[in-house]
């Protein structure tokens, strides 16, 4: 057990389930203010291993709402300027910064040995890269989407429930940035806290559920999420008649 990894208060939360953290690692696409600030917490929860993937360049633009840059990396691989911090956040993780765009071609390679994956990306083509390797390799995805002052969140177990495409398309049809910072830093926090049940053993919480968060209100709704009977990946999921990880 190391010095990040301190048993959390809950009933079903004990060193067990922190060991199973520790020995995790977690896929994160996007390297932005959602993916920042998910890969903030994950690490100081104690994560085993980070794997960082994204392909874009610190901007001016990003420091106003990307938590894990300065000044300093403006040009800078966005994947190796946040490897860097989060390495001196927590020296006993292992975290691998991967300049690369998700493509078909790797997507799967790039998902592999992980125990869940984290859509941090904003857009659809690289979600639906990321549900197909999570379909592959029947591990959760926890998917983010942002614009403006909203964003949404939900868990996509192939086969436990409703997929990507016929349940949660265009959830957010903008996909811009957002407009005020702390909105990146919600969405990110929820992403790890999903993250960390899931790999502590307690199981997902949005699996069929959509969470949204306005920030014009400050106000979280929710919506339930069910299986488009015509959806062909839904079909496809569902005949490997996979159980669901219970709360132990």
């Amino acid at each position: 057990m190391t010095r990040y990894s301190r048993q959390m208060k809950l009933d079903d939360w004990g060193r067990e389930a922190q060991e199973q953290v520790k020995a995790s690692r977690v896929l994160i696409a996007g390297a932005g203010g959602v993916g920042s600030a998910a890969a903030l917490y994950l690490l100081a929860g104690g994560v085993g291993a980070l794997r960082l993937v994204d392909n874009s360049r610190v901007r001016l633009a990003d420091l106003s709402h990307q938590v894990l840059y300065r000044e300093q990396d403006l040009g800078k691989a966005k994947a190796v300027a946040a490897g860097r911090r989060l390495q001196e956040l927590n020296s006993f993780s292992l975290v691998e910064p991967l300049v690369k765009a998700i493509s078909n071609h790797n997507v799967s390679r790039l998902a592999q040995g992980c125990r869940v994956l984290l859509d941090a990306t904003n857009n659809s083509v690289a979600s639906l890269l990321l549900q197909q390797a999570a379909q592959k390799l029947d591990i959760p995805l926890v998917h983010a989407e942002i614009g403006d002052l909203e964003g949404c969140l939900t868990t996509i177990w192939p086969g436990q429930g409703p997929c990507l495409a016929c349940s949660c398309h265009e959830i957010i049809p903008s996909r811009r940035l957002s407009l005020l910072s702390p909105l990146d830093g919600i969405l990110g926090a929820l992403l790890a806290l999903e993250a960390l049940r899931i790999m502590g053993g307690l199981g997902p919480t949005l699996l069929g559920r959509l969470l949204c968060f306005h920030g014009t209100r400050l106000q979280f709704k929710e919506r339930s999420l069910k299986p488009n009977p015509d959806c062909q990946a839904c079909r496809a999921s569902s005949s490997g008649n996979r159980a669901i990880l219970k709360k132990n």
